[in-house]
């Protein structure tokens, strides 16, 4: 069995939050997650996010699943989004102003996407679930 990074109960809760499970949106999830645990921020008000991504979805949903793993929303300003063509994100450790840049690599979404394209959006899902980090994403140094 493949292992995966989000136990059933946490997707559950992605999927309730996002409407559906998808690659984009789980991505999002993972990214957030792993900045969390990284910059060791507290989730809602220690951390911030910018992400950059295309202004529709499928892409878009990757800030979906940012906002579900660190608890940042447009309400509190804490989330931003930029209009790009590729999918990365920079997350600041509000407390200590440590930054951590991510930018998923195509060749992981393309493959996910292929799953899902063949089967469905939960099993393109899983199959980006079973990626580590370093397989989903690049670190990038902060401009």
């Amino acid at each position: 069995m493949t292992p995966r990074h989000l136990t059933d109960a946490e997707l559950a809760l992605l999927r309730e939050f996002h409407g559906h499970l998808g690659p984009y949106a789980l991505a999002g999830a993972r990214a957030g997650r792993h900045a969390v645990a990284r910059l060791q921020a507290e989730r809602h008000f220690g951390i911030e996010a910018d992400v950059y991504c295309p202004d529709r979805p499928p892409p878009s949903c990757f800030l979906d699943g940012v906002q579900w793993s660190t608890g940042c929303t447009t309400g509190k300003r804490n989330l931003r989004h930029h209009v790009a063509e590729g999918v990365e994100a920079r997350f600041v450790n509000r407390r200590t102003g440590e930054a951590l840049r991510l930018r998923l690599r195509p060749e992981a979404i393309e493959r996910a996407v292929s799953v899902m394209q063949e089967h469905n959006d939960e099993a393109g899902a899983a199959a980006l679930d079973a990626s580590s980090d370093g397989e989903l994403f690049e670190e990038i140094p902060d401009a």
